[in-house]
């Protein structure tokens, strides 16, 4: 793909060529991401943003404004202690979270000097939209005329769309050279089918460089009730997110895909913890197995005073502990499906003898 042309001051005239070149990339950018959930949905997505200069953590997050310091570094799993000074080299690919949903309209950026749609767009956001995405998110009626100082909100690519009746976290990912289909689906855990399927890709040798992927990242599942604020947390594997005003470390591992949190220590405005039945405090277990049961983050209430709830919930880490009851089920009716088979067969050939 031609390296992007310069975009021309605030205010005037985007040249042809450059608008030729944003057609030619918006055919590959965001076309993919369907926002089929019900009016008034909202959830947690991210883009993996490639960060051209060297530039600090701190900066990223002040850039997007969509996140804090706190939320970015979970989103990578950084140290929680790492200082906003800590420096991203060039090149390399930060994961920046962001809310999806119809009144979640950040991040937002501010009109600069020499500024275009086209430069915002391409420069500052990596191309993850394109300048006609931005002009009619903010009703810019002339895409060539915006203001120094004017505030626009970037339509960044997102969705709260379940994938095979699970959530997900719907990622942005930009495909770089050499890349294929198969090697990204691994990289974050997911089919290869899948990843064709939901960006209608039919044939993988068709992926180009530079094209935009929506990536539906699994996400640990959870106990937390659906009246809490954070009910629809969606922390995906190798990451963990803070909530509860920042109280609560959630963490989610492809080890066994049940959100674990705990209490932040050494917070002197975060209220105690209720511990679960059996005395059991937040994170921790008792027994083994699908016998198992562990004390569980529930959500929290911001009234008068925030309160964190608790639940004890029973062994979810694995496919057999969530189907036990089916599996028993399922193996007398194999059991019945083999005698019945056998059955058969002896019939037939008694026939034969007959």
């Amino acid at each position: 793909m031609p390296a992007p042309s310069p975009s021309p001051p605030a205010s005037l005239a985007v040249p042809a060529t450059v608008l030729l070149l944003s057609l030619l990339v918006a055919t590959t950018s965001v076309a993919n991401f369907t926002c089929a959930a019900p009016p008034g949905t909202s959830c947690q997505s991210a883009i993996g943003y490639r960060v051209r200069n060297a530039t600090t953590y701190g900066a990223l997050a002040s850039r997007f404004n969509t996140t804090t310091l706190a939320g970015l570094l979970g989103a990578n799993n950084l140290p929680p202690t790492t200082p906003p000074s800590s420096r991203v080299p060039a090149n390399a690919t930060v994961r920046i979270p962001f809310r999806c949903g119809q009144s979640d309209q950040l991040p937002i950026y501010t009109v600069q000097p020499e500024d275009g749609l086209d430069a915002i767009a391409r420069n500052v956001f990596d191309a993850f939209v394109t300048y006609q995405e931005i002009a009619t998110a903010n009703k810019i009626p002339d895409v060539n005329k915006i203001n120094v100082g004017q505030e626009l909100w970037i339509p960044l690519p997102c969705s709260c769309d379940q994938v095979d009746n699970a959530d997900v976290m719907h990622f942005a990912h930009i495909v770089a050279g050499g890349e294929n289909t198969s090697g990204i689906a691994a990289t974050f855990g997911v089919t290869e089918s899948t990843l064709l399927k939901i960006n209608n890709i039919a044939d993988p040798k068709s992926l180009l460089k530079d094209q935009i992927l929506d990536v539906p990242l699994p996400v640990c599942s959870s106990s937390i009730s659906t009246t809490s604020a954070d009910h629809d947390l969606r922390v995906p594997n190798g990451t963990y997110a803070l909530t509860a005003q920042d109280c609560i470390k959630c963490s989610c591992s492809s080890n066994t895909f049940q959100l674990n949190c705990t209490a932040v220590q050494g917070k002197k405005e975060c209220p105690a913890v209720p511990s679960c039945s059996g005395g059991l405090k937040l994170g921790e277990t008792s027994g083994s197995g699908c016998g198992a049961t562990m004390c569980s983050y529930s959500g929290y209430s911001n009234g008068s005073s925030l309160s964190i709830q608790t639940t004890t919930v029973s062994n979810q880490t694995t496919k057999s502990c969530e189907n036990s009851a089916g599996s028993d089920g399922s193996r007398f009716a194999g059991s019945m499906w083999r005698v019945s088979a056998i059955s058969f067969h002896m019939v037939l050939i008694m026939i034969c003898f007959l």
